[in-house]
């Protein structure tokens, strides 16, 4: 189930959070969860959802970018002067265990707050809405809602590091393939019948933009701490084809790694022909 969040600011004046906010929304959908079930949201956290045929550990959920209206880039963080509502999609598959425990609590605070080092905002919770999936079909055009972030690890000067995948690897489209079958397995405790899907970036669009440097983007978690870690992902239209159930899955709780730091959140997209860079 998908989400969609209408935020009024409540801060004085201008309104603003961290340029890397995703560990700090991250954080308070964490709260909104421990208002309903501290013992769910401490075992989402530190544990999570264990697929049947490996050893990975996945929360099994995610969220889009902020829909900041009139944003501006303000000494590192995002601000907005104006007091129109802000927008956010959440999404899982986990209908009776996570969409239930964010309901409550959002429906319990009414609030949200996101704050960094250095700045945040506190937001009205003016709106929740379900929002309506597509109809899947074999073949289907999607947008990026927030960075795609796929990776694996590999061997450099003898220690195993994180390699992110670039949107234009020729590994990618397995590595997004192999990541939506675990999932599947997280929800239906099997692996699907038919494991058929094939992942193609958009081509023409990464060429209009210049390359696959020109798409990538660098997140910064917990931004200026100790524990100040980045991982590297891309934001660009792709095609699915093969089982619509895989696709459904990449709706529900996102493509690739990080989701639950707000990475890989989809959405349907135009068709090339009507919409060039949607």
């Amino acid at each position: 189930m998908r989400l969609q969040l209408s935020l009024l600011p409540l801060t004085p004046r201008e309104s603003g959070v961290p340029a890397n906010y995703q560990y700090y929304l991250s954080s308070a959908i964490y709260h909104l969860l421990a208002l309903a079930s501290p013992e769910y949201a401490t075992w989402l956290h530190e544990r999570g959802y264990q697929s049947v045929s490996s050893e990975r550990q996945l929360k099994m959920f995610t969220f889009s970018r902020l829909d900041i209206p009139a944003v501006r880039f303000v000494e590192g963080r995002l601000a907005a002067g104006n007091r129109q509502p802000w927008r956010l999609q959440i999404a899982s598959p986990m209908e009776d265990e996570f969409v239930q425990n964010i309901v409550l609590g959002l429906f319990q605070q009414q609030e949200l707050e996101i704050r960094g080092q250095n700045t945040g905002s506190r937001f009205l919770i003016e709106q929740v809405e379900a929002l309506a999936p597509p109809t899947f079909s074999a073949s289907m055009r999607f947008k990026t809602l927030s960075p795609l972030v796929v990776s694996t690890m590999r061997e450099h000067k003898g220690k195993l590091q994180p390699y992110y995948y670039r949107a234009n690897d020729p590994e990618l489209g397995e590595a997004v393939r192999q990541n939506l079958l675990s999932k599947y397995e997280i929800i239906h405790g099997h692996s699907p019948t038919d494991d058929r899907l094939e992942f193609a970036i958009d081509a023409d669009y990464l060429s209009r933009r210049g390359g696959p440097e020109k798409v990538s983007k660098l997140i910064t978690i917990k931004e200026g701490t100790t524990e100040e870690t980045r991982i590297k992902g891309f934001e660009c239209p792709f095609t699915f084809r093969g089982n619509p159930e895989l696709m459904a899955i990449a709706w529900e709780c996102g493509v690739g790694d990080h989701n639950s730091m707000g990475c890989g959140m989809v959405g349907e997209a135009a068709s090339r022909q009507s919409k060039p860079d949607a």
